[in-house]
């Protein structure tokens, strides 16, 4: 029976071979042992080349492996950058759509102040115009209203009094020489379509009045409060007390004193209406 055996080789050098050998029943057929050795010396210069075969076949199945996958990572770059080539354009297109919107709104604010500008300076204009004429027109006024005052102040009319009364400003005045008393005085007044002294705002005409009585006695004027109460004139319009104008502790209302006098020393005091004082009336001057 035959077995196979690794026995060294000494024809080359280190490096086993392989060798068919028989055992003792096979021995005793050496025609048999040969043949057998040739076979297995065969076997030796079959296996190399099968194993380059097969490290061969497997290197070029790890390439083609490889050589797919790196195909198939650079088709996914590929596709990466088609889409990425694609948004960039969609973005500048976008970015073009904005940029035309933002020129157009541009254009629409330069419009929109060359209108406001151009409306501006017509109502400058105008305005200017309206101005022009209103200073015309002043100044026309103003010519006008100067001449006015110029013939008014040149034209003065002629005052007149009653026989017997005094012209002051623009009023007659009448110092009586009789005394009466308060009421008697104001119906005397009347019945020359006057009235009993009314003293206005104006301090010249007290000075006048002053100056007339102050070498005489007292005169009634058209004050009193004894119908209300309170001091009015004798037209009705009320009397703003003024102390200064009155005598010291004046007026007291003394014993029903409700009538006012004016005194030689030109101030202000309150009598008994029934007393007999002269008086003054006051009437308004008549033009010529």
């Amino acid at each position: 029976m035959a077995e196979l055996k690794q026995i060294p080789d000494s024809s080359s050098g280190s490096q086993s071979n392989v060798y068919c050998t028989l055992n003792e029943d096979m021995r005793r057929l050496p025609s048999q042992k040969v043949s057998l050795s040739a076979g297995c010396m065969w076997c030796k210069r079959c296996w190399i080349p099968l194993m380059c075969g097969m490290l061969f076949v497997i290197l070029l199945t790890t390439v083609s492996m490889s050589f797919k996958q790196q195909f198939s990572k650079l088709t996914e770059i590929e596709n990466a950058v088609a889409n990425l080539t694609a948004s960039v354009v969609l973005l500048t297109s976008d970015q073009q759509d904005t940029i035309k919107q933002q020129f157009s709104k541009l254009t629409e604010v330069e419009n929109a102040v060359a209108n406001l500008t151009a409306s501006f300076d017509l109502l400058t204009s105008d305005q200017q115009d309206t101005n022009d004429r209103l200073m015309e027109m002043f100044g026309n006024l103003k010519a006008d209203l100067e001449s006015r005052i110029t013939n008014l102040t040149r034209w003065k009319p002629v005052l007149s009094c009653k026989a017997g009364w005094q012209l002051y400003l623009s009023s007659c005045y009448l110092f009586s020489s009789t005394a009466l008393d308060w009421p008697k005085s104001r119906d005397f007044c009347r019945r020359y379509e006057a009235l009993l002294l009314i003293l206005g705002q104006d301090t010249r005409e007290l000075n006048f009045i002053v100056n007339r009585v102050s070498k005489s006695q007292s005169h009634w004027i058209g004050l009193t409060d004894h119908t209300t109460g309170r001091w009015r004139w004798i037209d009705g319009s009320p009397y703003i007390m003024d102390s200064s104008q009155w005598e010291p502790g004046e007026p007291n209302n003394l014993d029903g004193e409700d009538c006012a006098e004016i005194t030689k020393s030109g101030k202000l005091n309150d009598g008994m209406c029934s007393k007999s004082f002269r008086f003054i009336c006051k009437a308004p001057a008549k033009e010529n």
